[in-house]
């Protein structure tokens, strides 16, 4: 059956985030940004390593709260059973489009190498749980400012626009993918064209799942078994090798 759910917040409800809402919102995922990539991490596979991670979750979540008060959880359906394997259904997809993306930009030499492959082969076991650990609420602070930016554009573009519902949908899928790669530019040595073309549009699949369900859930589902998938595979080449 399909989802009842509507995205939260652009017509209204469960509330109507203002102007200064919004900005609250934003700017939440600004100061977890900021947060997670100034914070000192110290050697990797430690635990001082998880404080950025956490904040890049909480200080978004803060930032919705003074927004939107209590509702705030209108971002965090309960999960059924449907959105986890909504999730799991387009993680392969997101791997092989952005693989094929990959591979052909790479032809050109122009391509930067990811550095966490590289981190976790020269982690101890121990080293390695904690670091992976920490991933999963980066991953899903990855989710928040992606879904608060979509919703934020959406409303723009429904609300004060007056754009087609489908049209502000799509227009504000797009620009969340633009913006979630270009928060990738520090990793990948600044190369705009890299982010846009692979992260932005792995971020496009990523986000099907939670365009089809609303469901934040869904969406970090797709995201954590990506990289966690890909984190397995860096691990079983070196093993083999």
């Amino acid at each position: 059956m399909a989802t009842r759910r509507d995205f939260p917040y652009y017509r209204g409800e469960p509330v109507a985030l203002s102007g200064l809402g919004w900005t609250l919102a934003l700017g939440g995922c600004v100061a977890g940004f900021l947060a997670l990539i100034l914070i000192p991490r110290g050697e990797a596979g430690q635990t001082p390593g998880l404080i950025g991670p956490l904040l890049f979750v909480t200080l978004p979540l803060v930032g919705l709260a003074l927004a939107a008060g209590r509702v705030w959880t209108a971002l965090f359906p309960r999960p059924t059973v449907r959105d986890l394997l909504l999730g799991l259904a387009f993680m392969p997809l997101a791997l092989l489009v952005s693989g094929v993306v990959a591979f052909f930009y790479g032809k050109g030499g122009l391509a930067q190498a990811n550095p966490v492959a590289g981190i976790l082969l020269h982690l101890e076991p121990v080293e390695r749980v904690v670091f992976i650990a920490g991933t999963a609420p980066q991953l899903l602070g990855e989710e928040l400012v992606t879904v608060l930016p979509f919703l934020a554009v959406l409303t723009l573009c429904h609300r004060r626009l007056a754009l087609p519902r489908g049209v502000a949908i799509a227009i504000a899928w797009v620009v969340s993918a633009m913006i979630f790669g270009l928060l990738h530019l520090p990793t990948y040595g600044w190369n705009v064209v890299q982010v846009l073309l692979i992260i932005g549009v792995a971020r496009l699949v990523l986000t099907i799942p939670y365009l089809l369900t609303r469901s934040v859930w869904s969406s970090f589902v797709a995201h954590i078994c990506l990289d966690w998938s890909i984190f397995a595979f860096v691990l079983l080449q070196a093993l083999r090798t």
